[in-house]
């Protein structure tokens, strides 16, 4: 009778080895919170290696496509209703304004949803384009988006009391995290996906192999990506965001900046931390006063702090582990 159970106990491990376990989990927020919830839930199956397409439209409203004639360029996150945050070597080259557009509320980045024109280009003064230390650049948009009669959402960002500068320790070592982006799928034909694309990564500690031998700067720089599985993010997600679900809402810890081979294992990429920016991005959009509104500083403020709850959907593994309990029921 063991052995017979131990068969089909070693059976179904090698049906699990051969179909890949399927771990859904569902992000449920406040939908009073100012920032960080979108008006539909996030759901992400962390499967497949280089992503997977967002399931679900409008999950992540703050998301933008940063256009250069018309061309999808880049990622950008909308912090205010007038605002967003990319990369700086998205931007450091563009010789007119004219050129850029930014597309929102689209799952599909050929789908034009809210288009915006961009009126101010803020890069931190000290962006090096060698090292990519300090990649970050706020936008201003010619006009607000609009919040209300749409899919569209703010992003939050981290809250100080919750990371030490000095430490370099926000996001936390090991934390989950959701890339998305319209990039490149495949790092050797450079071809771009139409679909947004989110996959689930994890902050790599700096002493790491894959890490120490890339970053140049750990306190406003962090490494990310799932070294066993080459997860990663690739050319055209650049500027977009790395995103942790803090307290149940979705907060801005990284702006996809670099990496060497997108999604090869033992490799990593390299994120912007945004808690080393926090004060900075306050106070460039504060100093934006003679073009913004005060309910658009008043976002700013309400970006910093929220609340709500995670629910967890582990389908496949909890029916494993019942297959087992009935199979054991039905022997003895």
């Amino acid at each position: 009778m063991m052995t017979f159970i131990w068969t089909i106990t070693f059976f179904l491990l090698f049906l699990f080895s051969i179909f890949e376990v399927t771990i859904s989990v569902a992000y449920t927020c406040d939908r009073q919170s100012t920032c960080g919830c979108s008006k539909r839930s996030s759901v992400v199956i962390s499967k497949i290696i280089n992503g997977e397409p967002v399931s679900i439209s409008h999950s992540w409203g703050w998301m933008a496509s940063l256009r250069r004639n018309d061309q999808h360029q880049c990622g950008a996150s909308l912090i205010t209703t007038s605002h967003v945050i990319t990369a700086a070597h998205c931007v450091k080259h563009i010789k007119s304004l004219s050129h850029l557009s930014l597309n929102f509320d689209t799952r599909n980045k050929s789908n034009i949803g809210q288009l915006r024109n961009i009126s101010h280009i803020y890069i931190h003064p000290e962006y090096d384009q060698r090292s990519f230390t300090n990649d970050i650049a706020i936008l201003r948009l010619d006009r607000p988006v609009d919040l209300n009669n749409s899919n569209v959402a703010l992003l939050c960002l981290p809250s100080k009391s919750d990371f030490n500068l000095e430490k370099a320790e926000y996001p936390p070592i090991g934390e989950n995290l959701i890339a998305i982006g319209w990039g490149t799928t495949d790092p050797y034909t450079r071809i771009a996906t139409d679909i947004l694309q989110q996959v689930t990564i994890r902050a790599i500690d700096q002493n790491e192999f894959a890490c120490y031998d890339i970053i140049h700067d750990t306190k406003v720089q962090f490494c990310a990506g799932v070294l066993e599985s080459g997860k990663d993010t690739c050319q055209g997600d650049s500027g977009g965001p790395l995103m942790l679900f803090k307290r149940g809402i979705w907060v801005l810890a990284g702006v996809t900046s670099y990496g060497s081979i997108c999604a090869n294992p033992n490799t990593a990429g390299v994120y912007t931390r945004i808690a080393r920016y926090v004060t900075y991005i306050r106070e460039t959009i504060e100093n934006d006063y003679p073009f913004i509104s005060n309910a658009t500083r008043l976002e700013l403020i309400n970006l910093l702090n929220s609340s709500a709850n995670i629910l967890y959907q582990k389908s496949m593994i909890q029916l494993y582990f019942l297959c087992l309990f009935i199979l054991y029921r039905k022997l003895f």
